[in-house]
């Protein structure tokens, strides 16, 4: 059967408007003693004047301003009693929050007072003591003024060091010297004037600050060297400290010499077999992040211009010296050359590679800020080699779980994606929200999952479920990719007592996963690809043992001198492999964009028997949150993310929708867009009983906001959100719309699970709740063919975001990208045609791959 184009669907597009969705109200605050209460958190407040008085001598005394505010920590008790972006930030006052930390029983809310406001809240709190609302209905008492405020503020402090720390991990101890990120509130200060304010606080009292800096939403970030004790100082010196951070130490790599077999012979022999796109026709890139790249090698030469090749760093050369580079280098442009080296096909190379080295060789200095390496990066290839298509490939990782949380490094990745940057290299600004202005195109990303170390293996593979995903693999508009593996046959004369960990088509022991995050954050990894396989000996302590060889792949080596093949492995080879594909993919289809060509891989990736076989007879939600929250959206596949079939066509949509617009003065969310598409329906119908399926994948980039301030409200930390909802098979279009027109959702922007009842619910395999997180949605519907030939409506809608609350920060009715990847899947009956049916109504022109 002929591989053909997928198809572009145009002018299938409705707007519909679409209701303003319900609020859940927060858990009600806790009865008080009213007087108690009162006088207590009005004596607690003094005591934190007398701290205020007290912190202005210290710092006239060490020379820095005077006229500063203070943090102050406000305990909310029980947990989830306010939201603190709309019922803790007075704007007329100046108050901010700076940050929230949960704990088991309570919220501990971190704001900033300026000068002279402390009384803002003592005036609530004698409003609460003096004066009372009247009731709402006849015969009910009156409540204290501020009553639901007061009672949820179980005591007030001023903040300290352990309310500014919002890692996950404790921190170090008092004089213990570390790296950590501090993230500066801006105010009213431009990022410069802030980073600059911070600068000589920092030289007063002797701490390292490395050089650059990020913005993101009301906050710089910066890395400092220094002691736990010494920020407890700067925290007194200066109000601009909102957060405090760990910065992590990036992950070892491991990478092993393979032995020479032929090596150079196969070489030349693959080298006359390649067909190359020459430079001239600017073919697809991708920029690959890491140790740097060895250009001498004969298979990777040809492809990468000594003009690509860059370091963040002047100080750096561009020379791989450690290998992993190198070994990426080789997966990304021919994937694993053992089926290269050994075909007499032509080999098919339709894309060129970038380096830029981000980490330094042994000994030399390592920054801190992954984020402003990434900003730094991005600039030194966009601005040596302009208007190409590319993708971004990272495979380092930071050591140490994730809760899913953003991180600086994270959120930095899914601005750029979102298609921010700083302007240069000393001074790494975000537009602020005030301008809000796009400096590029989006763009993609591809990252590792990160790697369980080999002596857990022995646990697999128990042990994955509960290693999460490394920073900064939570980025939302990254494709995240984890590994699984095929790779199970070795030689078993030479190897008797060894026996593979993984079986065919299950995880590989590598691969980390995101089972222990919360609901809350995104689906990670998204797809996992090959990742090579370890084996365990037979003795009664069983040993791990990294390989053999066959286990693992095959890759270009940093030293080729001494050797052109090295092995590799691990989500680093499977990340590899994901953006081969997304470079394979923009050479096939040069107009796609970004938020297209990561939903295609997603479209093309399919869980295996292996992955399905704890699954059930009829799956349970956990279940199928295991699945994907282990696997993703399954094994990628270059040749079903690339091709359509007659009977399994894929139709894309590139469209835009306007998540907010502006009513007088209220925002409210935009209209949703219909999908009409081309469906074959006579076709369908005739097919009757025959088993179908309905793969849909939603795709779009939103922008971030990072701050731990609690992930509510304006302080989400996503921009926006989109949906997509399936006329059911039984419903009338009228039905359809009024269906959708009336759901309800929370205010994080997710459905409940009873707003919008789905008649074809039971036939989705993962259901709304488990594909609503993150920016990157998708679910297969299987039924009948007859049933499918009603489903051609589709609906996508805005869901809420920090864009909405801050509306005084961003543009009313801004236009946002998506692309809608649907395919129709027919295969099990052979000779079946639905894929001339649908290009036959499309104008654009369809050929043969």
């Amino acid at each position: 059967m002929p591989n053909l184009n997928h198809l572009f669907v145009t002018g299938s597009v409705e707007g519909q408007d679409f209701r303003s969705p319900l609020s859940v109200r927060a858990k009600p605050p806790p009865d008080r003693d009213r007087n108690n209460h009162g006088n207590r958190l009005l004596t607690q407040l003094q005591a934190v004047a007398t701290q205020i008085a007290r912190l202005t001598q210290i710092r006239a005394a060490a020379g820095a301003p005077v006229h500063q505010g203070v943090a102050i920590a406000l305990e909310i008790s029980p947990r989830g009693t306010l939201d603190p972006g709309k019922q803790l930030e007075w704007k007329r006052d100046g108050i901010e929050v700076l940050s929230v930390v949960e704990t088991p029983n309570a919220d501990i809310v971190s704001v900033y007072v300026p000068p002279g406001k402390l009384g803002a809240f003592e005036r609530r709190v004698r409003e609460y003591l003096t004066e009372e609302n009247p009731p709402r209905r006849e015969g009910q008492e009156p409540k204290p003024k501020n009553a639901r405020l007061i009672n949820a503020i179980s005591s007030i402090r001023r903040a300290a060091f352990a309310e500014f720390w919002t890692d996950k991990d404790p921190p170090p101890d008092e004089n213990q010297s570390a790296v950590f990120q501090i993230w500066l509130r801006l105010g009213t200060a431009t990022p410069g004037e802030a980073h600059a304010a911070f600068l000589e606080a920092a030289e007063m009292l002797q701490i390292a600050a490395e050089d650059g800096y990020l913005t993101f939403p009301g906050r710089v970030v910066v890395a400092v060297s220094t002691t736990r004790a010494v920020l407890e100082q700067a925290i007194d010196l200066l109000d601009l400290v909102a957060e405090i951070r760990r910065a992590s130490l990036p992950a070892e790599f491991l990478l092993s010499d393979l032995r020479p077999f032929e090596q150079v012979e196969w070489a030349r022999d693959m080298t006359a077999r390649m067909i190359v796109t020459p430079a001239d026709q600017n073919p697809p890139r991708i920029a690959l992040l890491d140790t740097g790249v060895n250009h001498g090698h004969p298979l990777l030469g040809p492809l990468l211009d000594p003009a690509d090749l860059h370091s963040v760093l002047n100080a750096w050369d561009t020379t791989d010296h450690t290998g992993h580079g190198s070994g990426m280098a080789g997966l990304a442009l021919h994937g694993d050359l053992r089926t290269p080296l050994v075909s007499i096909e032509p080999h098919v190379v339709p894309h060129r590679l970038e380096s830029v080295k981000i980490l330094p060789d042994a000994g030399a200095n390592l920054p801190h800020l992954y984020g402003w390496t990434c900003d730094e990066a991005v600039r030194l290839v966009e601005q040596a080699r302009v208007n190409t298509t590319r993708t971004f490939a990272m495979m380092t990782t930071v050591i140490g779980a994730t809760a899913g949380w953003p991180s600086e490094w994270s959120a930095s990745i899914d601005r750029l994606a979102f298609g921010l940057r700083g302007p240069s290299t000393n001074s790494l600004d975000m537009p602020t929200m005030r301008g809000d202005a796009q400096d590029t195109q989006p763009r993609l990303f591809v990252l590792a999952a990160g790697n369980i170390s080999w002596p857990k293996w022995t646990s697999y593979p128990g042990q994955n479920d509960l290693e999460p995903i490394e920073d900064p693999g939570q980025a939302w508009n990254a494709l995240t990719v984890g590994a699984y593996t095929d790779l199970v046959d070795f030689d078993h004369d030479r190897w008797p007592d060894l026996r593979p960990i993984a079986s065919s088509g299950s995880l590989s022991p590598v691969s980390r996963t995101s089972l222990l995050w919360s609901d809350r954050w995104p689906v990670k990894p998204d797809v996992v690809a090959e990742g090579g396989n370890g084996s365990v000996d037979g003795a009664a302590i069983p040993q791990v043992i990294v390989g053999p060889e066959d286990l693992r792949l095959v890759t270009t080596s940093h030293e080729p001198a001494r050797a052109l093949l090295a092995e590799s492995g691990d989500t680093s080879a499977a990340a590899a492999e994901v953006a081969r594909i997304c470079a394979h993919l923009q050479a096939r289809y040069p107009t796609y964009w970004p938020e297209t060509i990561r939903a295609l891989v997603v479209q093309g990736a399919s869980y295996t028997k292996a992955m399905r076989s704890d699954q059930g007879i009829v799956p349970t939600q956990a279940n199928r949150r295991t699945l994907i929250r282990r696997y993703g959206h399954g094994r990628v596949s270059i040749e079903s993310s690339l091709n359509s079939a007659l009977n399994r066509p894929t139709m894309i949509q590139q469209e835009t929708i306007v998540p907010y617009v502006l009513e007088g003065s209220a925002y409210r969310l935009g209209r949703m867009n219909i999908h009409n598409l081309p469906w074959p329906k006579t076709e369908l119908e005739q097919l009757g009983e025959a088993e179908v399926s309905l793969k849909i994948t939603l795709s779009y980039f939103i922008q971030p906001n990072p701050s731990r301030r609690g992930w509510h409200s304006k302080f989400r930390y996503q921009s926006h959100g989109f949906r997509f909802a399936v006329r059911g098979a039984g419903e009338t279009e009228q039905r359809f719309h009024q269906r959708i027109n009336d759901i309800k959702r929370d205010e994080m922007g997710d459905d409940r699970e009873d707003s919008m009842p789905d008649p074809d619910n039971e036939g989705w395999l993962l259901r709304r709740t488990l594909r609503s997180q993150g920016s990157l949605h998708s679910d297969t519907w299987y039924g009948l063919a007859s049933e499918l030939a009603n489903k051609s409506e589709i609906a996508v809608f805005p869901v809420g975001g920090w864009w909405k609350e801050l509306a005084d920060r961003t543009q009313a009715n801004r236009r946002v990208r998506y692309a809608l990847v649907v395919s129709l899947d027919v295969s099990i009956i052979a000779d079946v045609d639905i894929y001339t049916p649908i290009a036959n109504q499309i104008v654009v022109p369809v050929g043969l791959a």
